[in-house]
């Protein structure tokens, strides 16, 4: 074989080679991340709390009574929440409940927590809202 030949497939097969280990690296390193990326049941615990009980109106004129469980994915978050719990998260829960109608708290519970929680991550500067759970609803006509 001549030599350009012979550096033509040297190239190829360190590149191959180093396609691979990336391809493997890359595999491990997600799977990793996946595991790590989904708290257990004790950090949610953690790194949530319950808000205070909310009366609102809903836009067809009914009446709501609920309180949420906030989740957030690091401890700054949920305390910088709490933090602003007397006007921030309160002003959050109102405007985004003040849109509903009553068919949305029958059949639409997740929309609503859905709704909350984009909310309220627009409120944080670090860290974010990763669930809201809804524990207690009343609806009043």
């Amino acid at each position: 074989m001549s030599r350009p030949v012979k550096i033509m497939m040297t190239s190829l097969i360190t590149l191959t080679l180093v396609g691979v280990v990336a391809i493997i690296a890359l595999l491990y390193l997600d799977s990793s991340n996946v595991e790590a990326a989904e708290p257990s049941i004790d950090e949610k615990v953690e790194n949530s709390f319950e808000t205070e009980e909310i009366t609102t109106d809903l836009s067809d004129g009914t009446f709501v009574k609920i309180r949420f469980r906030i989740i957030t994915d690091e401890e700054d978050a949920m305390e910088y929440l709490q933090k602003g719990e007397s006007f921030q998260l309160k002003n959050a829960i109102i405007k985004t409940l003040t849109v509903k109608e009553t068919n949305d708290f029958r059949s639409g519970l997740e929309n609503v927590e859905e709704s909350l929680k984009l909310k309220l991550n627009q409120i944080l500067e670090d860290g974010l809202v990763t669930d809201v759970v809804i524990v207690e609803k009343v609806l009043q006509p």
